[in-house]
Formats: structure tokens, C-alpha cells, sequence
């Protein structure tokens, strides 16, 4: 059984501690010179500075172009793409630093050579910056206006914390949500608060993180799931479940665990070899656990599910169930449409609904935000269902629009 013993781990992140002071400072210098401001400056002109800015750092050996790198030296995502493009013969390279290897790729086939970060998402050929699709705010405010499922809520500066709590208590309600307004892997974010001294910490542990955090709804009785978009065309379809074990009368909690995370495709949060992420007894974990008057030693009776946390995040060990193929026509639409609105040809959508099988017409559900890099791993290994190769579906995306 795992139990956190890192000295500098961070419990608001779930991962091995991060530079928070460079996080917040990236957040700070995000809303200050806002990414809208690249829309004056053309996509080629763009283009071209990125190209030459590249081809200036080789030159003077600041970076160096690798092909014999290892997969286990990229971020997963990025290692399922390429190893799917190198079967359908596209070289790429990966560009390495002073401090190791970078997200930076370079692909080639044959004379044609175009770079790209973290994954090809053809963003030369969109009118909008794609990049501002991460900025949780301005999505919000763009599903609202567009009339798309959306979860009520506003952003706030990290000195206005009385007034986030006022607007939150008034105009929502509690339970709620708090989050820092950009940031991936659902790191300090706070979810079902219920109270004001709950909320109080909750803005507290966010704006660790970011200047800057949303307030939002709590969305009680939906599940999660994530729906990811290659050129205009739904191609995955996960939900995530909270970390979880199956009683069968036989192993206590703790042996359980340990049978879980046996499983090939769990492994270290964050980590660049697994897809899934092992789970680990937390605080929460012997919170729930008490509230069932259950330990780590407890047998659960056969079937019994044993919730061990209670966000369904993927570094805390959920469970990624691939579900596209029942999904319904118009959700399908609805994931489709939203990309087409944005003109993101590769997209990751976070949305919230009772049931994916269901018209989002016809249940409560709303859109929670967009990702402009998707983890498309979750989806190729999923814990359960009919896995779906989008990286394949990225290679005939960059057939189409690059090569």
C-alpha cells in the first residue's frame, strides 16, 4: 500500500511539489498581457518569429534536435502520438535544453518539416488563438453568450477574496467550487464546499497557485467526463471515477489497493511511463473510511464499491471508463459544435452530466472547461471499455493539414 512520504510533495496538487512561485507568476503575467492581444499579430507573421526563434536556439546550441530519444523522456500524450506517426513513417525529434528534454517536437516527411508542443493541433489554420481556450474565464463567458451548457460562476483577483465570498454566497449558493483560473491535472482545486470557513480555505489554497481563481456551482448527482475532439469529430469519450475498490469477500481494503494498482497502466502521478495513476491512501481515504466505520483492514462484503476519495481526479487514482460508444447523438453534436465555435481542431472537453447516454437536452449537465493539449492516453488505455486510438486520428489529422 502507498502512503505520501515526499518531503516536498504538495497535498493542493497531488504531485511531487511544483514551483509555485513560477506558476503563479506565469498566471500573473497571463492576465496582465493577455493572450487575446496575439490576435493583432497575424498567424504567419507568428509563425515565422516561433520558426526563426527555434532555428536562432540550435544555432548558438542553446537546444539540440534528439532522434534517438526515449518515449519515457516525453510527457505520455506526446509519446502516443509519435510512436503512432513513426508506424505511418513521419520522423520527429525532440528538442533538448539545458535542463533536460523539453515539450518541443520537430516532425518530417520528407522535405516537409513542421514543429509542434506537446502534440499537432493545427492552430496555423484557426482565425482565433487557441491557447485562450485554456483561460477557464473566458470560456465560461463564451459558452454563455453562445447559448452551450455552462457552470455559473466568475473569476476574481487574489485581493478580493471578501468580495468572491459575498458575489458566491449571494448570486450561487452553496455547495461550490474553487479553482485557480488556469492549470491543468485539477491541481488546488477545492470541490462540494459547503460552508464559509470551507470556502474560506478553499480561495486560500487556490491563489497558492494563481493570482487569480474562479468561484463557481458545485453540480451535485453528475459524473464527469472527458470528451476529446480531433478535427471537428468526437473521437473519445471517458468518465472519471472517483479512486474506488471492489469488495469480493475475500481482501481487506488494504490488500485490495495493492491488487489495483498491480495494473499495467497505473503508475506514478504525473509520471511518463503509465497512463493511469496508482491510488494512494490519503487523508481522504481514512475520512471515508471512518464514515463507514471501516479501516484499511476492513473485508468489504462481495461487490461492494469502496469509494477512497471523493474528486474523480486521474492523479488521485481514479477509474477512466471509455464510454464513446454510448454516447449520445446530441452530445456528440454538442462536443462537436463547441469545437467548431472555438475552430479547435483538437480539443479536450470537461463536461458535466447525469448520464452520457442521455440527450444533454433532456438532464442537467454543463460544460466545464476546455483543453487545448488533451491527455489523449486516457482514452488509448482506458481502466475499462473499448479503447480508442486518437493519436491515429491525430497522424490522419496531420496528413490533411501539414504534410
Amino acid at each position: 500500500m502507498i502512503k505520501r512520504k515526499e518531503k516536498r510533495f504538495c497535498p493542493d496538487c497531488g504531485l511531487p511539489a511544483i514551483f509555485h512561485f513560477w506558476t503563479w507568476i506565469e498566471g500573473l503575467i497571463e492576465r496582465l498581457i493577455p493572450n487575446k492581444f496575439s490576435n493583432f499579430v497575424p498567424k504567419k507573421i507568428e509563425l515565422w518569429m516561433e520558426d526563426l526563434v527555434e532555428k536562432l536556439f540550435i544555432s548558438l546550441h542553446i537546444i539540440t534536435l534528439k532522434d534517438d530519444f526515449s518515449l519515457k523522456d516525453i510527457d505520455f500524450r506526446s509519446a502516443c502520438f509519435i510512436e503512432e506517426a513513426r508506424k505511418q513513417g513521419i520522423k520527429v525529434k525532440a528538442m533538448k535544453g539545458p535542463f533536460g528534454y523539453m515539450n518541443h517536437f520537430q516532425m518530417q516527411l520528407g522535405k516537409k518539416k513542421f514543429s509542434f508542443e506537446g502534440l499537432p493541433i493545427a492552430d496555423f489554420l484557426s482565425k482565433k488563438n487557441i491557447e485562450l481556450i485554456d483561460d477557464k474565464n473566458w470560456v465560461k463567458k463564451k459558452l454563455k453568450k453562445e447559448g452551450f451548457p455552462f457552470v455559473p460562476g466568475r473569476a476574481f483577483w487574489f485581493w478580493e477574496k471578501e468580495k468572491a465570498k459575498k458575489w458566491a454566497i449571494k448570486k450561487i449558493g452553496f455547495p461550490l467550487v474553487v479553482k485557480p483560473q488556469a492549470g491543468s491535472f485539477s491541481r488546488h482545486i477545492t470541490t462540494n464546499i459547503k460552508s464559509e470557513e470551507e470556502l474560506n480555505k478553499a480561495i486560500n489554497k487556490a491563489i497558492k497557485y494563481s493570482p487569480t481563481f474562479i468561484v463557481e456551482e458545485f453540480m451535485a448527482n453528475t459524473d464527469v467526463y472527458r470528451a476529446t475532439v480531433i478535427d471537428f469529430k468526437l473521437k473519445g469519450c471517458a468518465e472519471r471515477i472517483a479512486a474506488n475498490v471492489k469488495g469480493d469477500g475475500l481482501h481487506s481494503i488494504s490488500e485490495l489497493i495493492e491488487i489495483k494498482n498491480k495494473h499495467p497502466y497505473r503508475g506514478t502521478a504525473r509520471g511518463n511511463e503509465s497512463p493511469l495513476c496508482k491510488i494512494i491512501v490519503s487523508k481522504t481515504t481514512e475520512k471515508l473510511l471512518k464514515e463507514k466505520n471501516y479501516s484499511l483492514d476492513s473485508i468489504p462484503s462481495k461487490g461492494e464499491i469502496v469509494y477512497l476519495e471523493e474528486n474523480p481526479f486521474v492523479r488521485l487514482g481514479a477509474d477512466v471508463i471509455e464510454v464513446l460508444d454510448k454516447t449520445h447523438p446530441d452530445n456528440i453534436k454538442l462536443f462537436q459544435d463547441i469545437a467548431k465555435f472555438f475552430e479547435a481542431r483538437v480539443v479536450g472537453i470537461d463536461f458535466l452530466a447525469e448520464d452520457i447516454a442521455l440527450s444533454w437536452k433532456k438532464q442537467k449537465c454543463a460544460v466545464l472547461e476546455l483543453n487545448s493539449l488533451p491527455c489523449i492516453e486516457i482514452h488509448q488505455f482506458p481502466s475499462s471499455g473499448k479503447p480508442q486510438n486518437i493519436a491515429a486520428a491525430l497522424v490522419q489529422m496531420v496528413f490533411k493539414y501539414y504534410l
